[in-house]
């Protein structure tokens, strides 16, 4: 095969090229970025700036037990933090401290602003008070911690009057029962049984009254003592809101994500091929053909334009296709053209067939080879028979010249793809069977192979290999540069020669007729020589020509 009319792109190259590509897009993007920093920066600093300041005093309070009793071993397992906190935060406390800050303002709205947390394994509690004012947030703190200790000891000596009025309470009882007892034992005679049991009775309920009496002085002798506050509420110096940094920083950092987030959707958009300019950069290669978007190009069965509607718009582009194409391949001595895409629906077979039809039409021999053996469609565009084909010529039950099939075109042949076979299509077309097939039919001026998509499956890559060079479809409306730069990468890595591509579903108002072309009286498309769209074919064939001749000179040297 032919490996003078291009090589491969050194890695080096390459390697400046992709740089060169993620430079570009940065620079482009930082700007949309930076864009979305500076505004979503501005926005926090606005809204930080506009927020109204608030300030946070705290006052640090040593809780004690209600009642300690000279008794006690362990004054803890009287209290409970969590509970005292929770208490620092009731209606009660609240109510005290509305009254010691002089403030009219709602019961609930002041536990919004006020806090207790408990250091761990302590007695403390740390009692914070936020405001929009310094010194009210001060007095808050202090009213709430002075408030606590007040509801704690009012608490406490209510507890020992409780505790006192039930022990008294009980020693009267005891008194009654005493006195009872007293009258019954003065009735009774001296050393009877009676008297003896009701003296023992009552020195029992001595003993009783005498523990009672103990109670009661101990009860009364108990600390109310709830607490201290250890160190008192202080005016605070700055607001802990809003802080401006922080906020300006948040800001930067969310700008920063919704600018990354925004520039990564903005590039998937517009990773479409956006026209020729498009494909030609991810391709590193000429346009040779801007294929217009027509109904009679898509569906099912598309129709052969070339034959079926000579004087359409997509038919005359194919024939401009089919100019640069032999303008590309004049002195180069390219042959065998594997026609292929990225993806699925690009048009390839389309453009396959189409281009053979209108290579043909000039008197040109072609053999238009449907390698596709995947999902065939030629048969189907050229209206001929599947039967027998390309994958029996490969596993050797059918010889070559017995599959290559006439058609209603002059000068154009076709091998079908043939029925379906249990063998994996790519290990076939790279069998020495497959070289044989395109060097067999290498007797033509042309042999068009139309191939399977590069992305989905690895056929067509094993097909660049053997044959002159390749032609890229794709899609101007779905196809993405990304797609065409990776099938690009992949065929260079096979040692495929691009040789340029065809963008298809071109809308007409890009395409050189939609420019130039009117109608006469006669029905027949005529173009203006000062027409933008001869410039720009001119254009296209200047390109291929100068790429022939400079693979030409490198090829000599």
């Amino acid at each position: 095969m032919n490996r003078a009319f291009q090589e491969p792109p050194s890695a080096s190259a390459d390697g400046s090229l992709d740089l060169r590509e993620f430079l570009r897009k940065v620079a482009r993007l930082r700007w949309l970025i930076l864009g979305v920093v500076v505004l979503v920066a501005s926005l926090a600093a606005t809204y930080s700036y506009s927020r109204p300041k608030v300030f946070s005093a705290t006052a640090t309070v040593l809780a004690r037990p209600i009642l300690v009793q000279s008794t006690d071993t362990d004054p803890l397992d009287n209290l409970s933090m969590p509970t005292e906190a929770r208490l620092v935060g009731s209606n009660g406390v609240a109510t005290i401290a509305r009254t010691l800050i002089g403030s009219t303002e709602a019961i609930s709205d002041l536990l919004k602003r006020v806090s207790v947390s408990t250091p761990e394994n302590t007695q403390i509690l740390e009692i914070s008070f936020t405001d929009s004012g310094a010194q009210s947030a001060r007095r808050g703190a202090q009213a709430f911690a002075e408030g606590y200790l007040e509801f704690k000891a009012t608490q406490a000596l209510s507890t020992m009057a409780e505790n006192s009025a039930t022990i008294r309470e009980q020693i009267d009882q005891v008194d009654q029962d005493i006195q009872v007892l007293d009258g019954e034992i003065e009735a009774l005679p001296p050393e009877s049984p009676e008297r003896t049991s009701a003296e023992s009775e009552r020195d029992s309920l001595q003993a009783t009254r005498l523990g009672l009496m103990n109670q009661l002085a101990a009860a009364n002798t108990s600390t109310s003592d709830p607490g201290e506050v250890v160190e008192r509420a202080e005016r605070p110096s700055s607001p802990i809101s809003p802080k401006h940094q922080v906020d300006l920083a948040l800001g930067i950092l969310l700008g920063l994500a919704l600018g990354i987030t925004l520039a990564s959707v903005r590039e998937q958009l517009q990773d479409r091929i956006e026209g020729s300019a498009g494909l030609r950069g991810s391709l590193k290669a000429p346009v040779l053909g801007l294929i217009p978007e027509s109904p009679m190009l898509r569906g099912d069965l598309p129709r052969l334009v070339t034959i079926d509607e000579p004087r359409s718009p997509a038919a005359e582009a194919y024939r401009t296709l089919r100019t640069n194409l032999l303008a590309a391949c004049k002195s180069a001595k390219v042959r065998t053209i594997l026609v292929t895409s990225s993806r699925q629906g690009e048009g390839k077979t389309t453009t396959a067939v189409n281009l053979a039809v209108a290579l043909a039409q000039v008197g040109r021999s072609v053999v238009l080879i449907s390698a596709d053996l995947r999902y065939p469609r030629v048969h189907s565009l050229l209206g001929i028979g599947n039967e027998q084909g390309l994958g029996q010529v490969l596993l050797g039950a059918l010889a070559l010249n017995n599959a290559i099939l006439d058609t209603s075109v002059p000068n154009l042949r076709v091998l079908p793809s043939g029925p379906a076979s249990g063998d994996e299509p790519a290990e076939l077309l790279q069998s020495d069977r497959m070289f044989e097939v395109i060097r067999g039919c290498r007797q033509a001026d042309f042999v068009i192979i139309d191939g399977p998509p590069i992305e989905p499956v690895a056929d067509s890559l094993v097909l660049a290999d053997l044959v002159d060079a390749v032609l890229l479809v794709a899609d101007a409306q779905e196809g993405t540069r990304g797609g065409v730069a990776r099938s690009r990468h992949q065929l260079e890595q096979v040692g495929g020669i691009i040789l340029g591509g065809i963008l298809t579903r071109v809308h007409e108002s890009r395409t050189p007729n939609a420019y130039g072309a009117y109608e006469n009286r006669n029905g027949l498309l005529h173009r203006s020589k000062f027409d933008d769209a001869d410039r720009e074919l001119d254009s296209l064939r200047q390109e291929a020509t100068q790429a022939t001749r400079s693979e030409e000179t490198s090829t000599r040297v």
